[in-house]
């Protein structure tokens, strides 16, 4: 899907793509990597793409607010690596109020 995976994508790029602050990009980015922590379990064999999302959708990092760039760099990295022909579609999400 997209180029970079979730783990490669840093605060200043959340930054940019969202036009928000730094420190809104940290939080951001330590909700993102608790999720990629929490997906990984015990199982040591890396984070499944489809456990981070689940989380990160669970914790509300995204807004509906915050611009559909922010919103399509994350959706995109998470998903980066998916394979849709073994996998099926990854799960996505709807912002709302």
């Amino acid at each position: 899907m997209g180029k970079k995976s979730i783990g490669e994508v840093g605060i200043e790029e959340l930054s940019k793509a969202g036009g928000i602050s730094r420190e809104k990009a940290k939080v951001i980015h330590g909700v993102i990597k608790e999720a990629m922590a929490k997906a990984e379990g015990s199982k040591g064999k890396g984070w499944e793409s489809r456990e981070v999302w689940k989380e990160v959708v669970r914790r509300k990092v995204l807004k509906p607010w915050h611009p559909h760039s922010l919103h399509q760099l994350v959706y995109y990295s998470v998903y980066a690596n998916w394979d849709a022909s073994i996998n099926g579609p990854p799960l996505y999400w709807f912002p709302s109020l």
